[in-house]
């Protein structure tokens, strides 16, 4: 082996070991917080050892950049910012080097990483040099070494390539073309190629392809990603776009090739050891887990959560004191270590944005592979300055068998297929559940299929049986045809559910998997366009644009069960009427669970459904008002009202569902009769229901995207009874957002905000 070879193997990890498997006790599941103190130790420990010239030191004088574009990749990856004075300092650095002078495959590719990553439009002449670079080092057919397709350690073809080599400069090249840089489509073919004939008969893979060699885990990861990178390149399968039409629709089917590495990752799956080199790059390997795992869509590996499984071993493994994790052998070097740690914890926790739902019959669930990855890259770059550097990732989960807390790692389920969709009774459970407790469905008819779509139809009768929730055409002046590009019900017909504040569902009766499927290799069809647009709006619409959770993050699902209410504990009504009064059935239940845990107040769980003349209000001193429709209260209801609101009786809490113009027009009627001679008022910033006086501090509530965004007090308003606010009444919605709803048209707070005014107003509500 060269002495630059020698250097970039122990920066990157190609020498085999077979030392002893070493296991830990189990440790106790791993927390957000853990997690983030980890990355953030990591990255002060990185730091620290920056050199004054902006580099990190390698192992040997010769690998100008092996270290320091690793390290600096990694930093980016945890969430460093471009313009610290670390990253300014490192890319100063990296940039003195060209890939002639750099003369590595995996120096040239790591550097390709980076530029890509922090500021590829300054670089891009750069990242066209790597990509050139990388192009003429990969073995063609005609060199006269072994494994055409395959890369070896340098443009100067003198041996065979390897498995690690190839990986990494697969890596670089589609960093690259995921910034616009044009890579060949030969060099994608050639590769796919090389890695599905090295594939061992097992489904594993080693660092090379000879049968002898023993397939590992670090490299069964390389060549599952590595299928997945020219996948993306030159779809498998008889589907082809032939203009604006698909032809042999949803014929494409899974690459049996990478389901063997899949189910080999299953039965080999170690957190503790390298399977097949032990102690020997454990860290190199976790790092190609995550990729593995983040670019399948697999949460888990046969029966294994990978990330937090991987987060729970790198937790404990961490130096506590200085924050850096060391490894055996060649990675005893912390630095290169503990790059691989922050590259597994930070990109492994990257929030999923849709959850592909597995159902019956077997395998009509993923007709098209890539339309969920390919949908998902397409709004991870519009959404790339909302992202401040994360990832936006999807999974596959089966709902027949997963608990709703699992569904909710994502807040869009998403299902096709060509027959009618089987889910068992508890699936359809969690798919109600999951709908209450804030997600949404986004289903399609592969190709149109008329089974499919018969089917869905009776499956949403199944689960929403109620006659207010009936599947319907969206109209044209539904928010979801301008969530982000102006569309209408012509271009594209969709049909949807409306459950609460919000539509839940939405379904496509016409195809738009396969055009998505496509979008890789057709990217400029006008086909393949309108369907990305018509996917993007959907999840713009869904999600409100904004990020969902990361992984680690707790779900709070509820469960209401009947609460009986107790003596002297406070019991909410909620107000009948003719404006769609319970459009957010769940916000009381919400409130109130929150209440209970987070200040002890003694509080019912359920509120009272209560008509304004109802003899009973007077025995609850806090009544709540919600909706979205214009609505009118009978003098008798409005005289029940006023005597509830004499000097030392009770509260009445009002919101407008989403900002409803009509609602707040009428609340503002109503209570211009309720107490003609006190009008409604802005509660002052200084106020007490405002401060830590009552409860939270509001100065920093956020406001949604269709409220102006921003962070800021809340905008109530209300009326005093002596010296005590009587009404409390918000233009924006509260009573929605208590339900997670997210949709882009919802005026009002976010969810966290929302539950801590309410709070406020509740414990307002109850001091002397």
């Amino acid at each position: 082996m060269s002495r630059i070879g020698r250097v970039l193997a122990i920066v990157l990890g190609i020498v085999g070991y077979t030392g002893p498997i070493v296991t830990t006790p189990a440790q106790a599941a791993v927390t957000r917080e853990e997690v983030e103190r980890a990355i953030r130790e990591g990255v002060r420990f990185l730091k620290q050892e920056q050199r004054g010239d902006g580099s990190w030191s390698d192992v040997d004088n010769d690998a100008h950049t092996g270290s320091t574009s690793l390290v600096t990749l990694a930093l980016l990856t945890a969430g460093e910012p471009v313009n610290s004075l670390t990253i300014r300092r490192a890319l100063g650095y990296l940039r003195n080097f060209g890939p002639d002078e750099l003369k590595s495959t995996y120096a040239v590719s790591l550097q390709t990483m980076v530029f890509a990553a922090a500021e590829p439009e300054r670089d891009q002449l750069k990242l066209v040099a790597n990509v050139e670079w990388l192009t003429r080092a990969q073995i063609r057919p005609n060199d006269r070494i072994n494994w055409p397709g395959s890369w070896t350690y340098s443009v100067i073809k003198n041996r065979n390539g390897d498995n690690s080599n190839s990986q990494y400069a697969l890596l670089g090249l589609h960093a690259a073309n995921e910034v616009g840089i044009p890579v060949r489509p030969d060099v994608w073919t050639l590769a796919r190629s090389y890695w599905e004939n090295c594939q061992h008969r097992d489904g594993g893979w080693a660092y090379t392809p000879e049968a002898s060699s023993p397939a590992s885990g670090s490299m069964t990861s390389a060549g599952i990603s590595s299928l997945i990178i020219t996948g993306l390149k030159r779809y498998q399968g008889q589907e082809t776009l032939v203009g604006d039409e698909i032809h042999n629709c949803g014929k494409g089917g899974l690459n049996v090739d990478l389901m063997r590495g899949i189910d080999w990752m299953a039965n080999h799956f170690r957190v503790g050891e390298n399977f097949g080199h032990g102690q020997q790059w454990r860290y190199y390997y976790l790092y190609g887990m995550e990729r593995a795992g983040r670019l399948t869509g697999r949460r888990f590996f046969g029966e294994h959560d990978w990330y937090r499984e991987g987060a729970e071993k790198l937790v404990h493994d961490q130096d506590p004191l200085r924050g850096f994790w060391r490894g055996a052998i060649f990675e005893q070097d912390p630095v290169v270590a503990t790059s691989f740690s922050l590259l597994f914890l930070a990109k492994g926790r990257s929030p999923v944005l849709i959850n592909k739902l597995r159902h019956g019959p077997k395998a009509d669930w993923e007709n098209d592979a890539d339309d969920i990855r390919n949908l998902v890259g397409v709004v991870s770059r519009d959404w790339k300055p909302l992202l401040g550097g994360q990832l936006l990732t999807w999974q596959i989960v089966d709902p027949n068998v997963s608990t709703v807390e699992d569904m909710m790692q994502a807040p869009i389920a998403y299902f096709n297929g060509h027959k009618a969709p089987e889910f068992t009774a508890e699936g359809k459970k969690n798919l109600r559940d999951f709908v209450e407790q804030g997600g949404f469905i986004f289903a399609e008819a592969c190709c149109g299929m008329k089974e499919f779509d018969s089917g869905f139809r009776e499956l949403m009768k199944e689960i929403f049986p109620e006659e207010e929730y009936k599947l319907h055409p969206l109209a044209e002046e539904h928010a979801v045809w301008r969530a982000r590009h102006l569309l209408s019900p012509d271009v594209h017909p969709l049909w949807g559910i409306e459950h609460g504040c919000r539509t839940v569902v939405i379904y496509s009766p016409e195809d738009l998997s396969c055009y998505w499927n496509q979008a890789e290799n057709s990217p400029a069809n006008p086909a393949v366009i309108k369907a990305l647009r018509v996917g993007q709006n959907v999840v713009d619409y869904a999600t409100g644009r904004e990020l969902p959770a990361d992984k680690l993050a707790v779900r709070e699902v509820k469960d209401f069960k009947p609460d009986s209410p107790r003596r002297g504990a406070l019991h909410i009504a909620k107000l009948v009427h003719a404006g769609d009064w319970n459009v957010a059935p769940l916000a009381i239940p919400n409130l109130t669970t929150s209440l209970r845990q987070k200040t002890g107040l003694d509080v019912v769980i359920n509120h009272k459904e209560l008509f304004p003349n109802d003899p009973n209000i007077v025995h609850f001193p806090l009544i709540y008002l919600h909706g979205r429709a214009a609505f009118t209260y009978a003098k008798e209801d409005i005289d029940a009202i006023r005597r509830h609101l004499t000097p030392g009786g009770g509260t009445l809490f009002a919101d407008a569902a989403c900002g409803s113009p009509a609602f707040d027009v009428s609340f503002r009627t109503f209570v211009a009769t309720l107490l003609p001679n006190a009008p409604l008022v802005p509660i002052p910033r200084d106020d007490e229901i405002y401060s830590k006086k009552v409860g939270y501090d509001l100065a920093d509530v956020h406001f949604t995207k269709a409220a102006g965004g921003g962070v800021d007090y809340p905008q109530l308003e209300g009326i005093k009874i002596d010296g005590h606010w009587a009404v409390i009444y918000s233009k924006y919605d509260l009573g929605c957002a208590l339900e997670r709803h997210q949709g882009l048209d919802c005026k009002g707070y976010s969810y966290e905000s929302a539950l801590r005014i309410a709070t406020n107003i509740v414990l307002y509500s109850t001091l002397p």
